[in-house]
């Protein structure tokens, strides 16, 4: 089996704490095929690297004896995000893994990092049951889909369910008369395009729906409706785990285009998994400039 995520690091806030992380982590490695697990703690200048890589050791062996033989700890000092950047891009990681109180960390990941991102919120269980993918009809999403097929597929239990949250402008993908069972039936068809590992994905579709925040952004509020919408679906199909594709957004074109991925970041109480091909790094002018156009000639919303 090829890897989904050969190379996967996890950044620990504590050497000695994080267990949840830490057990989430493994259950990723086996699902993902990996071959190292890298931890790493960014730590203040006069703390002693050696004695936190040895407490780090000691608690990943208790945690996660499943790890042994594959992981690896590194202590490093300076800037939390670039000492977590210039990691990610001396390792070729695949995935990074963080927790969700650190989300504007985790957003900050997603918009600039080369890699995918996971992010997990305090205490989760380390069980993948139910897979939702947020899907858009965009190239990337295609590309978050197999990846996410391909995770799946380690596992026949884990179920999938592929959510296309219907705004005004997705519905512009469609020709203005196109109904739904017919946009049912192209979601239908990105799926068999994207699944290369026989996984059942089953596709749905849903209006959005309002939420209640009151924004100070006109230019946010859908993308709050939509991760409001992806969250309540997750509920509703019993979903423990949601995946979802970023264009890797400069910090002006997320301020712009409304950042659903960091808004989820914020809210969910599920993990969430961050698809982002390698070296994916757009800003505002490469989105303006048509750069993520999507495949099969479908504009992206």
């Amino acid at each position: 089996m090829t890897p989904t995520f050969d190379q996967l690091v996890v950044a620990l806030g504590s050497p000695s704490g994080d267990q949840g992380l830490i057990a989430y982590a493994a259950l990723l490695a086996r699902l993902g095929g990996s071959r190292t697990v890298r931890f790493v703690h960014v730590a203040d200048p006069d703390e002693d690297a050696a004695a936190l890589r040895a407490q780090m050791r000691i608690t990943v062996t208790a945690t996660a004896p499943s790890l042994l033989g594959l992981a690896e700890y590194d202590v490093v000092h300076g800037a939390l995000t670039d000492r977590l950047l210039a990691y990610i891009d001396e390792f070729q990681a695949d995935l990074i893994i963080i927790g969700a109180k650190r989300h504007k960390l985790g957003a900050r990941l997603a918009m600039v990092a080369p890699c995918s991102v996971a992010v997990l919120p305090n205490d989760v269980a380390p069980r993948i049951s139910h897979v939702l993918v947020a899907v858009d009809f965009s190239h990337d999403t295609a590309a978050t889909i197999r990846w996410a097929s391909s995770l799946i597929a380690a596992d026949p239990s884990i179920r999938c369910t592929a959510l296309h949250v219907m705004t005004h402008e997705s519905n512009l993908l469609f020709a203005r008369h196109e109904s739904q069972e017919a946009q049912m039936e192209a979601m239908r068809g990105l799926l068999t395009e994207a699944n290369r590992d026989g996984v059942e994905v089953v596709p749905r579709l849903t209006e959005v729906r309002r939420s209640n925040d009151v924004l100070s952004l006109p230019s946010s509020i859908q993308g709050h409706d939509v991760a409001h919408t992806i969250l309540e679906e997750a509920k509703t199909c019993g979903a423990d785990c949601i995946a979802l594709s970023t264009r890797g957004r400069s910090r002006s074109a997320s301020i712009l285009l409304g950042s659903v991925a960091e808004i989820l970041m914020e809210r969910s109480s599920l993990p969430l998994l961050v698809g982002k091909p390698a070296g994916r790094r757009l800003g505002l002018a490469d989105i303006l400039l048509g750069r993520t156009a999507s495949a099969a000639g479908l504009k992206t919303s």
